[in-house]
């Protein structure tokens, strides 16, 4: 059956450092789907961000969104799975951000809420020459002093993933640490600057994009040895080690190289287009030609270079 899904990730994998979609990787994602290739972004972000961004793409099909604890279609208004975080765990949430004084950012599938810990954020950004706009987008919500549990109380039930940030990243270490301990959560650390900024991005346990993954293939009659993963970052290794084929950007970090089965060009560099190009147009590669008889040699084996 070969591939079936192409699963690209946004941050740092389909987006370039401009925060938008390259003409190359517009181009290479349609000739996919030209050849009956459904095309799924996969993010942490939400909605609003995958409809934008799959609209400069040239138009995709699916978005797994929060880090999979939502599978909805673009082409029509359907969403075929929600597994939210749940009234208990944002409580405990913000609990922990209350004992570090920070405070939490939880996105629905349509908004984000935010407070002052990600405005700090965005002022550290700014100051390291990265300005950001995410606060003047209309679907992201400044939450007033003391109104956090009024949010939660209303919310709860649209509440998919909680990012954490704190000024210091030892903080994010410690409330990561204190996640960990709990085990009821899924994590994925994010490092900027070289370790200067920290921040956290919260699941409840068993979501992942991987799953998410699963469910959409078995909705399109198919499996997961018929996904291609193209992602970068920690919230990418459920899918890179579950898909079929798993490719990992080349500004990726060591360790989510090691988790792939290869490895193609950076963001800056229209790494998505060039391994569409090697993997599903042209087919370059003699071992990942066709990708479900492919060794599969992740964590740690010979990577393929796209």
């Amino acid at each position: 059956m070969g591939i079936q899904i192409l699963a690209l990730d946004l941050d740092g994998t389909l987006l370039t450092g401009h925060n938008s979609v390259s003409p190359a990787c517009r181009e290479a994602v349609q000739k996919a789907r030209a050849k009956g290739i459904q095309a799924a972004i996969c993010t942490g972000r939400n909605a609003a961000d995958s409809i934008l961004f799959g609209e400069q793409a040239g138009g995709v099909d699916w978005a797994v969104i929060a880090n999979g604890a939502q599978v909805r279609s673009l082409t029509a208004p359907e969403a075929i799975l929600t597994d939210p975080l749940g009234e208990p765990l944002c409580r405990a949430l913000l609990d922990l951000c209350a004992a570090h004084a920070v405070d939490p950012c939880f996105y629905t599938a349509d908004a984000v809420y935010y407070g002052q810990a990600f405005e700090a954020f965005l002022a550290d950004c700014a100051a390291r020459g990265l300005p950001l706009d995410f606060s003047e987008r209309e679907n992201y919500h400044r939450v007033p002093e003391g109104g956090w549990r009024d949010l939660i109380a209303d919310r709860h039930p649209e509440i998919l993933k909680a990012i954490l940030h704190a000024p210091n990243p030892a903080v994010v270490d410690r409330m990561h640490e204190a996640l960990l301990r709990d085990g009821r959560f899924e994590t994925a650390p994010s490092e900027m600057f070289g370790g200067a900024l920290k921040n956290l991005e919260v699941n409840r346990r068993g979501v992942s994009k991987g799953g998410a993954l699963k469910a959409l293939a078995e909705r399109l009659g198919c499996t997961l040895e018929n996904v291609m993963a193209i992602g970068d970052s920690d919230n990418d290794l459920s899918m890179l080690r579950m898909a079929g084929l798993g490719v990992a950007m080349g500004n990726a970090p060591a360790h989510v190289q090691a988790a792939a089965d290869a490895v193609t060009a950076s963001n800056a560099e229209d790494g998505v287009a060039r391994a569409i190009e090697t993997f599903l147009l042209y087919a370059r590669s003699e071992t990942f030609s066709d990708p479900t008889a492919s060794s599969r040699q992740k964590d740690g084996g010979t990577k393929t270079r796209a």
